[in-house]
């Protein structure tokens, strides 16, 4: 629409130096005619529009002219403009881009360096899963705004791999992994499916009508129950156990050790995580997971023994 058009040939030219009539026709694929059409129209609303001839020149707003910005301070507007950056790092939307851009226009133009220094970063992508994590986003997200159904085989933690049909409703981020809640087909209910598990993604050409209800957290499957764990961690350890359990369940035993407190959800998925620790930890508490603890690391043992040492445990096993 050419209202729309009028507009944002505003806020392009409050955020930039200057634009020749042929960038901002290429920008909105009209003439170069249309373009000086608008620009008279512009200038006739009240908005003074100056030309500069020659090479280096173009279009720009009079500098002493500004639009009102007392609905945001600056503070406010760097902060919106970091949150819109992390999201469009993940989504690459133009839409996206073009409200970055407005936003980045009211910025005043004395402090326009300032404005644009990336003083918060916000990265929603893990470390290591980056450009995986990133292709399944942006290909799920159209799907999501064109109502396609979306096919893939999934298994969830410690199960088969099943193929599934849904309508993609919504994609969350939270933690440190990225998810798709949908309505399943094959489940005949919401979901939230762990983008890393999907593979084969096949989108449909069938389309879907949106169903009632957004994602909220307590739309996610029910939780194991919880547990107590303490976790003993010698000294050559306790830097890193800080970096991850430190908190009011973190304490040094005064003998250059640490002790840590943990509630988690039950599962052989701890064991798991707490085997990267190494020989440096002990876990204290429950007696059934130090058990297991201890069992899942004496068959890493075996299964990565030389030949040697497995035909000498063997012996010692008999003997024994």
């Amino acid at each position: 629409m050419k209202l729309d058009r009028l507009l944002s040939i505003v806020v392009l030219l409050l955020g930039r130096e200057r634009m020749t009539a042929a960038d901002l026709a290429l920008r909105f694929e009209v003439t170069v005619r249309t373009i000086y059409r608008d620009l008279d129209a512009i200038n006739a609303s009240g908005i003074p529009i100056v030309a500069y001839p020659g090479p280096g020149g173009g279009f720009c707003i009079e500098s002493s002219y500004t639009i009102d910005r007392r609905l945001f301070g600056f503070e406010d507007l760097k902060a919106i403009v970091a949150a819109l950056k992390g999201v469009n790092a993940a989504l690459d939307d133009r839409a996206i881009g073009s409200v970055l851009e407005k936003i980045e226009s009211l910025g005043p133009r004395e402090r326009a360096e300032e404005f644009l220094e990336d003083r918060v970063v916000i990265d929603l992508f893990p470390w290591g899963r980056r450009d995986e994590e990133r292709r399944l986003v942006k290909l799920l997200e159209p799907a999501i705004a064109e109502r396609r159904i979306v096919e893939f085989s999934y298994s969830s933690y410690g199960g088969r791999p099943e193929r599934r049909a849904v309508e993609p409703m919504t994609l969350v981020f939270k933690s440190y992994a990225w998810y798709l809640w949908a309505f399943c087909r094959l489940r005949g209910d919401y979901r939230i499916f762990k983008l890393i598990r999907m593979r084969d993604i096949d989108l449909k050409l069938e389309r879907f009508t949106r169903r009632p209800g957004s994602y909220k957290p307590e739309a996610e499957p029910p939780q194991p129950p919880m547990i107590e764990v303490v976790l003993g961690f010698d000294a050559a350890r306790v830097d890193e156990a800080e970096e991850w359990y430190g908190g009011e369940g973190f304490e040094r035993d005064g003998k250059g050790g640490a002790r840590v407190s943990l509630r988690v959800p039950e599962g052989d998925w701890i064991v798991n995580m707490l085997l990267g620790f190494g020989p440096g930890l002990r876990i204290l508490e429950p007696e059934r997971l130090r058990s297991l603890f201890a069992e899942t690391a004496a068959g890493i043992s075996a299964a990565n023994a030389s030949p040697g040492e497995a035909k000498k445990k063997r012996q010692v096993a008999r003997k024994s």
